[in-house]
């Protein structure tokens, strides 16, 4: 295996990590790379309200960073009608602030979080997805 995974790093910390492969001729050099947490911000002013009754309309602060890829809106039904459960997501790209999310079902009430998903060295990352709302 050639990759292993390190968390509970902290976040704005740099950390350099040493590799070495061991084979029967005994440990090979050292190779060092430094590399720098970061946080990834969580969304900010996200407001949901709903056009009809089967469509509702996002909208949210704009991350400004060339890393951000694009934003995940996720939705969850809290309706006991009929004991109905639906869930679902929706992404939109890194350069708007607001999304259409169509496809509800009319006969149930949801509600809606939001994350952003960003791109460092090709590995994507994604955000903590925000308290849930109830559309305006």
């Amino acid at each position: 295996n050639t990759q292993h995974i390190i968390d509970r790093l902290l976040p704005d910390t740099s950390y350099t990590v040493g590799v070495r492969a061991y084979t029967i001729a005994g440990p090979g050099e050292w190779t060092e790379e430094t590399a720098m947490t970061f946080d990834i911000p969580m969304v900010q002013n996200f407001q949901v309200s709903r056009i009809s009754d089967t469509t509702a309309r996002a909208t949210w602060d704009q991350i400004e960073s060339e890393a951000v890829e694009r934003y995940t809106v996720y939705y969850y039904s809290t309706s006991e009608v009929k004991r109905q459960v639906d869930s679902g997501s929706k992404n939109f790209s890194a350069n708007v602030s607001e999304g259409v999310i169509d496809g509800l079902d009319p006969n149930l009430d949801y509600i809606f979080s939001i994350t952003v998903t960003f791109i460092l060295g090709g590995i994507e990352y994604e955000g903590e997805e925000t308290d849930p709302i109830i559309p305006l």
